[in-house]
């Protein structure tokens, strides 16, 4: 079966529309890990794909604020900007890409469970353009499915870490970054 296209100014282009779901239980509680996440910069922290993220709206993280991330994924580069779309403390956290090679949204929601614990869920939806597809449909798919679970399985290693070190800044496995600690004060991490 053919790829379905669509017709962007007279250039048909390419397009997969998949949906990703996964969630995973941490063991702290929604407060906290909603905090962290909803500081659309700690991403670097966490995902396997993202490079660098910079806020570029003024004030604090909200509905509307906006991040630009620079991803490596399958060997090419690129800028996206997300936006905030909905944030309801320590329920859920939407955000979606305003630009960028791929539209995407992830949706994530925070489930308290028993003793303290936290069950992250996350439904993603993205849409692959011409540009992403110098692969077959199934490799970037999988690609996809599995970066996504293994980000938050980082996610999880991160506040064990950081729950073992007793530290308030997640204790990260990457190249050193900037990320704010819970209190809003910002740490430069090793």
């Amino acid at each position: 079966m053919p790829w379905p296209t669509f017709d962007v100014r007279g250039v048909e282009v390419l397009l997969i529309k998949m949906k990703v779901k996964h969630s995973i239980v941490i063991n702290r509680s929604t407060e906290e890990i909603f905090a962290y996440m909803s500081e659309l910069e700690n991403l670097v922290d966490w995902s396997s794909v993202v490079i660098a993220a910079r806020k570029i709206s003024p004030g604090a993280m909200h509905v509307g604020a906006t991040v630009r991330s620079t991803i490596r994924f399958l060997g090419r580069w690129s800028d996206i900007t997300f936006e905030i779309v909905e944030c309801e403390p320590s329920r859920d956290l939407t955000i979606k890409s305003i630009s960028g090679v791929s539209p995407c949204l992830f949706y994530y929601q925070f489930e308290p469970v028993e003793d303290g614990k936290t069950n992250v869920s996350q439904d993603a939806v993205i849409h692959l353009t011409g540009e992403m597809l110098g692969l077959a449909e199934p490799v970037i798919t999988n690609a996809i499915r599995r970066q996504l679970e293994h980000d938050l399985l980082t996610l999880k290693d991160n506040f064990a870490k950081r729950q073992a070190a007793g530290s308030l800044v997640v204790v990260s496995t990457r190249r050193p970054t900037t990320s704010c600690s819970w209190s809003s004060s910002c740490k430069r991490q090793a």
